[in-house]
């Protein structure tokens, strides 16, 4: 397996998009600063890392009223966001359109680009009973259980998971290895768009 990116994927200029990687059975983070363009802080990372797969959580379609009207009559949600509780790419505006931009680059890169969805991935972990997403101390809870489930060889250091942003970067990874070992499920409808867990 090559190198693997989980991206939690913030406004442009917030500091909140955090790359996981997965590099030779070890995973380490890096974190946009704030006022720092987060798609170039990507697109960078792309050209240095040269990672073979990206998930990032982020739409990566629009709803398939506006391609196909024959066959969706939804112009608010995908199948994929209704399955999944998930924001609305229209809602989403100008982030989905980044991130469609994004994944467009990658994929002229040859870079296998696919969208997903880290809450469901907690959900995997049973995150939300060790308080996902509600305070410091959760964090470190919700980190130790998830490096509890990793299995050997692959190592991280619990004290790189700093913020949400980090664990949501971790968790995304999380997908997209589980995606490389045939243990991974599919929202939505493949004329749309998936999303993958």
């Amino acid at each position: 397996m090559g190198i693997i990116f989980g991206i939690d994927y913030g406004s442009k200029l917030s500091g909140n998009t955090v790359i996981a990687i997965f590099r030779e059975n070890k995973i380490f983070f890096m974190d946009v600063d704030a006022k720092v363009d987060a798609d170039q802080f990507i697109r960078n990372a792309v050209e240095h890392f040269k990672p073979e797969t990206v998930f990032i959580d982020a739409p990566l379609s629009l709803p398939g009223v506006y391609k196909n009207p024959e066959s969706f009559s939804d112009y608010h949600f995908r199948v994929a966001d209704r399955e999944t509780q998930a924001m609305s790419p229209m809602f989403l505006g100008g982030l989905a359109a980044r991130a469609m931009d994004l994944s467009a680059w990658m994929k002229e890169q040859s870079i296998d680009v696919r969208e997903t969805y880290p809450k469901l991935m907690a959900n995997r972990f049973d995150l939300k009973k060790h308080g996902y997403r509600t305070n410091k101390n959760a964090l470190k809870e919700c980190t130790k259980r998830v490096n509890g489930c990793i299995k050997k060889p692959l190592e991280f250091n619990a004290a790189e998971v700093k913020t949400w942003h980090h664990l949501d970067a971790l968790l995304a990874l999380m997908s997209a290895l589980s995606f490389h070992c045939g243990d991974f499920k599919t929202y939505g409808d493949p004329a749309e768009g998936l999303i993958y867990v």
